[in-house]
């Protein structure tokens, strides 16, 4: 139960803790977006290096024009998607923090998905620059 009715006004302490956890959930925000912007960036700069390394030389051998292009575009969607899921649990920590009777409540771990997600492109880069495919 929360010690506020809906007729009362709100407690210096509690309002002040709400919006540490709103500051909080801010920099959760910009942490994403930070982590995003390095996997956007590093998605592109593999797939311009690729191509960089194409035009110096036509014949390297085991390179193929298409891994660089496929990790690139991996990296680059998956900073997008975790763009997207920074946002969303921003939003709900929000609604959450915005009720009288606000209380913690477990919420999926979008950072396991995403990092599991990270995992997989870098087994499908290893696995690509490994046999050559």
């Amino acid at each position: 139960m929360s010690d506020e009715s809906p007729n009362t006004a709100p407690s210096l302490v509690n309002e002040l803790a709400r919006e540490r956890n709103r500051e909080a959930a801010d920099r959760t925000l910009l942490a994403w977006i930070r982590t995003s912007l390095a996997m956007i960036s590093l998605g592109f700069a593999i797939e311009r290096l690729g191509q960089a390394a194409l035009a110096l030389d036509g014949r390297m051998a085991g390179y193929s024009p298409q891994k660089t292009r496929l990790l690139g575009a991996a990296l680059i969607s998956l900073g997008i998607a975790a763009t997207l899921a920074g946002m969303w649990e921003h939003r709900v920590v929000l609604g959450a923090i915005a009720r009288i009777d606000y209380r913690y409540a477990d919420r999926p771990r979008i950072t396991r998905f995403m990092g599991a997600a990270l995992v997989l492109v870098g087994i499908v880069a290893l696995a690509l620059i490994l046999t050559g495919a």
